[in-house]
């Protein structure tokens, strides 16, 4: 019964800190992973050094994130919906990692950059889906970013063609636009969708949020209609997709954009001004100067848990984790080990 007790005890530390939360602050800017769905949060500070919300961050809002077309299905990558969730800081910034059983695994990386090349104020976003079922599948990915900048001014967006959008609209093509920009009086928020290496759009919305958070591949929606709903007014959303493709076993389907950021007087970068201010970003890079991998790497061998409970359930917990993001990264030694670590610590708290 004790040993009962104890597990159960054990269980319920590990999965509690499953659902820990990302935050990481790099330069100018702060980025919070909420590791239960998923969710991310991007803030900015203002210029008196005050953090503030970039996306809508509301808790009874369906905040911002990625959806994925599997076949014929569309669904927001989120763990009410199947989906096992694993986000991490790295070197270079954080990433999460959604795997849906047997049909496919996307990583989300998010790279701090600075477009000046000293302090950070930008971000790159590299999204990958790996088909992991046996069989030939149509993959896609599609953002969905809950905006709120621009909406108190009633000057909800603009672009690099446009002063201000105050109406529903798509784009199909960026190479006139280049960007969106949302922003106020305190900071702004560009979105960056035309360059060398960026991934061009397939369809680029701007529309209600109730109408993008839908979880199809092309909501519906009235050009020009303004931004409002039966169940929210005046609230603008953005909506971005890549064209899908036929994937087969282990292929990946790869996108890549920006963000920049600004506060005040200072206008967030464009393309050209952050490729060359920040480092050449030909090939993602972490600080150390090392490429990132699409896909998690392994953890440390057991050998290199310090000899104290504490380190030996944050080894745990970082294996229960990375298991549930691949169950397919387990074999029978990894699992042995596993096994003989959950002994030790349970022998351990029991006092023997």
């Amino acid at each position: 019964m004790k040993r009962l007790i104890i597990i159960c005890a054990l269980c319920v530390s590990v999965f509690s800190a499953l659902f820990a939360k990302v935050d990481v602050r790099d330069g100018k800017l702060r980025l919070v992973i909420e590791d239960y769905e998923g969710n991310f949060y991007l803030y900015r500070k203002n210029v008196r050094g005050n953090y503030v919300s970039l996306l809508d961050s509301k808790r009874y809002s369906l905040n911002s994130g990625f959806y994925v077309l599997y076949g014929k299905s569309v669904q927001k990558l989120m763990r009410s919906g199947g989906v096992t969730i694993f986000s991490e800081e790295t070197p270079s910034g954080a990433r999460l990692t959604f795997s849906s059983e047997e049909k496919f695994v996307c990583t989300v990386d998010f790279t701090f950059l600075a477009s000046d090349g000293k302090e950070t104020d930008s971000i790159r976003i590299d999204a990958a889906v790996k088909n992991i079922s046996g069989d030939s599948r149509l993959l896609g990915l599609r953002v969905f970013f809950d905006t709120w900048l621009g909406e108190n001014s009633g000057r909800h967006f603009s672009t690099a063609l446009r002063s201000s959008v105050v109406s529903e609209c798509y784009f199909n093509d960026m190479s006139g636009e280049q960007w969106v920009q949302s922003s106020n009086e305190e900071v702004s928020l560009r979105f960056l969708f035309e360059g060398d290496k960026i991934t061009p759009v397939q369809t680029l919305a701007l529309a209600n949020k109730d109408v993008l958070s839908v979880p199809v591949w092309a909501p519906v929606f009235v050009s020009d209609r303004k931004f409002d709903s039966l169940q929210s007014y005046n609230n603008s959303a953005l909506s971005a997709a890549w064209q899908p493709r036929y994937l087969n076993h282990d292929e990946e389907l790869n996108v890549g954009f920006y963000i920049s950021t600004g506060a005040g007087r200072i206008h967030p970068a464009d393309y050209k001004t952050l490729r060359a201010g920040s480092f050449d970003a030909a090939d993602t890079l972490d600080k150390a100067g090392e490429s990132i991998e699409p896909f998690k790497a392994p953890p440390p061998p057991v050998d290199n848990i310090r000899d104290d409970d504490e380190a030996y359930i944050r080894f745990l917990i970082a294996r229960v984790r990375e298991l549930e993001a691949d169950p397919s990264a387990a074999n029978r030694e990894h699992i042995l080990k596993l096994t003989a670590e959950i002994d030790e610590v349970l022998l351990k708290a029991a006092g023997r």
